[in-house]
């Protein structure tokens, strides 16, 4: 999510809670986002990717097509071109389905974005059409949001951002002493109750809660397209250079660096969520690891009522004829060695 003039993902203007958000012209939005992905399986329940391996997708009116269109293509070529395959997952325009059952768009005039979280109820995103936030690129910011749209969440919030990057709280655009003393840089509860901007920066822990989440296996990624850049949501710039929020763990003054398009990660990852059998990648409907579940044992036949006491004299009369055979075989070898 990309906020305000010079913030990247800033929360001021909306109050979360795991699972929804109230914002403007949205109602219990799920607007979470952390570095897990959505879990594919469709047993999860709640918030879940896209069915049908189609990101399905209509614009609110006339003038969020037209300011839109094109650079919700740009978005998704940015994905398709760096190796996610249509076969397992791509969008298409359905301007006569219920809003409830595709992502509705619109264009905002103000410089930010804001997007669901995967195919939740009446899927949503504000788009504001301007380079001046986020990756200071419409089509790249596009990118991000429909990286959320297909389940994706923040890498910079996994929760052991901490042996890689170094969080540079005080650079936020909003923070202050007072704040601090609140916990603002650490209390994630008491960000989303005061609408701090760092919602979006605060480690979120592993949590079961719905919607359920998937954790990613693969090493801390830098390239991601959901990681912000070093200066999202800084301090207004100086002659042009915005502070550093996130900096680098061996050097917290070197930001990291604007992430143009999904990595080679969110790649597989996209594919590995949506991909079909006949593909031969990974069907949705395994559970969250890429690998295939462990084979459970197969249960025990139940014993009908009232077999008990005769389960239990098969069993002795069984255990009987072994013992009998047993005795059998020994007699035969003690005659074998008298011979």
């Amino acid at each position: 999510m990309y906020q305000n003039l010079c913030l990247f993902g800033y929360a001021a203007l909306f109050s979360f809670t795991p699972g929804t958000l109230a914002a403007p012209g949205f109602s219990n939005v799920n607007l979470d986002k952390r570095w897990f992905t959505l879990n594919p399986s469709p047993e999860a329940g709640g918030t879940r990717p896209w069915p049908g391996h189609k990101l399905k997708y209509k614009f609110k009116d006339d003038n969020s097509k037209s300011k839109l269109g094109d650079i919700v293509k740009a978005g998704w070529k940015l994905w398709t071109d760096n190796g996610v395959d249509k076969a397992n997952i791509d969008i298409e325009e359905s301007p006569g389905s219920p809003d409830q059952d595709v992502l509705v768009i619109q264009v905002t005039s103000e410089p930010k974005a804001i997007t669901t979280v995967g195919s939740s109820a009446r899927p949503q995103m504000q788009f504001g059409d301007s380079d001046s936030y986020g990756l200071l690129d419409k089509n790249a910011n596009m990118a991000h949001e429909l990286g959320h749209s297909l389940g994706f969440y923040h890498e910079h919030q996994r929760d052991d951002r901490d042996d890689h990057v170094v969080f540079n709280c005080k650079n936020l655009q909003d923070w202050s002493e007072d704040k601090e003393k609140d916990g603002f840089c650490t209390d994630l509860m008491a960000a989303k109750q005061e609408g701090w901007s760092s919602l979006d920066w605060i480690i979120f822990p592993r949590s079961d809660q719905n919607p359920p989440l998937c954790e990613q296996s693969d090493a801390y990624d830098e390239d991601s397209i959901m990681h912000y850049p070093g200066g999202a949501g800084a301090k207004k710039p100086f002659l042009g250079h915005r502070n550093t929020v996130l900096g680098k763990k061996d050097n917290p003054d070197e930001s990291f660096k604007k992430n143009m398009k999904p990595s080679s990660a969110d790649v597989n990852r996209a594919n590995a969520m949506y991909s079909t059998p006949e593909n031969k990648k990974r069907d949705i409907t395994k559970a969250c690891s890429d690998q295939p579940p462990a084979e459970q044992p197969a249960p025990e036949e139940p014993v009908p009522e009232g077999d008990e006491d005769d389960q239990e004299d098969a069993e002795e009369d069984a255990e009987e004829e072994q013992e009998d055979a047993e005795e059998d075989a020994e007699d035969a070898e003690e005659e074998a060695e008298d011979d």
